[in-house]
């Protein structure tokens, strides 16, 4: 089951997610310009290699320099752009994957957004805030400064491999991402990233992603946290948005639907692998999560992909 496969939380919720970062492009520009994104409702990273611009999005604004980053969540437009006076031009007009403005190369970054499967929006995007800036003096900074040298060198040459390894980097900008998140629990809404984020909190939380079969207590999640039940009732639903029971049967629910869809276990199988006493009401317990039974979610999921046209 992927619980056992992928041991530590964040691994887990970007599997289950099917999260996947994709570079878009990169952007050369010299003199004044002033681009515009719009709201695409998927997380987008924009990361700058050389020179500096500003950045607006839903009411925030700051400046962008040299081996820092952006990462909004795709619910406002954003503006980049180095002269308030210059009328952003649609960044989705510049069809070419390597954009430039201008004829020098004052400016340089790259552009890179993240995909998720159906319900991957509520596991990962909609845990993030609208926005974050990883600033040159974020811990992360010196990984992320490594990562676009290595994203710089890749994208400008035709070398053996090329696609594979910018994939693989592109993976890797979305982890240094989240890690940059997390260090910053308070910047995160109530939810499944900021409950990880928690210091308080996150060893219970792993015990519950590690370990989701087995009939947890509240005693035990709060002895795990080294705080009362009440203490730890209160924390955790505050941090999480949910109770700690309630947000054990959400992660069952979001592992069952991912096995489902990408393995062939039995229902009966799966409902005693997460810890349910007959399978009937793991059925119940899906249906309620999702609408449908487990095998209506299954069938659906192959029946979508069968009617996919091939690429």
């Amino acid at each position: 089951m992927l619980a056992d496969r992928h041991p530590d939380p964040l691994s887990q919720v970007l599997a289950l997610a099917g999260a996947r970062c994709h570079l878009t492009g990169k952007l050369s520009a010299s003199g004044r310009w002033a681009l515009r994104f719009p709201a695409r409702g998927r997380l987008k990273i924009i990361a700058v290699r050389r020179g500096s611009c500003t950045f607006t999005s839903g009411g925030q604004s700051g400046e962008l320099r040299s081996g820092e980053a952006i990462a909004v969540n795709g619910a406002h437009p954003f503006v980049l752009r180095t002269d308030a006076d210059v009328l952003p031009i649609d960044a989705e007009t510049m069809t070419v994957p390597d954009h430039r403005i201008g004829t020098a190369d004052e400016f340089s970054g790259i552009g890179g957004e993240v995909t998720v499967e159906p319900g991957g929006e509520a596991l990962l995007v909609q845990a993030l805030p609208p926005l974050m800036h990883i600033s040159a003096a974020h811990p992360q900074a010196s990984a992320l400064d490594w990562l676009l040298r290595e994203l710089d060198t890749e994208m400008g040459h035709d070398r053996p491999g090329r696609s594979f390894t910018r994939d693989q980097l592109a993976q890797l900008l979305l982890v240094h991402i989240l890690r940059a998140y997390l260090a910053q629990p308070n910047a995160l809404p109530a939810g499944r990233l900021r409950i990880l984020a928690d210091p308080r909190l996150a060893p219970a939380a792993q015990a519950l992603h590690e370990n989701p079969a087995h009939t947890w207590r509240l005693d035990e999640l709060a002895r795990l946290a080294a705080m009362s039940r009440t203490g730890f009732a209160a924390r955790f639903r505050a941090v999480a948005g949910v109770p700690p029971l309630a947000y054990l049967t959400e992660w069952r629910m979001r592992i069952a639907a991912y096995e489902l869809t990408h393995h062939d276990t039995p229902v009966g199988a799966l409902s005693a692998q997460l810890g349910y006493t007959s399978e009937s009401a793991f059925i119940t317990a899906f249906k309620r999560a999702f609408g449908r039974t487990p095998l209506q979610h299954r069938h659906q999921h192959h029946d979508l992909h069968r009617a996919e046209p091939l690429a």
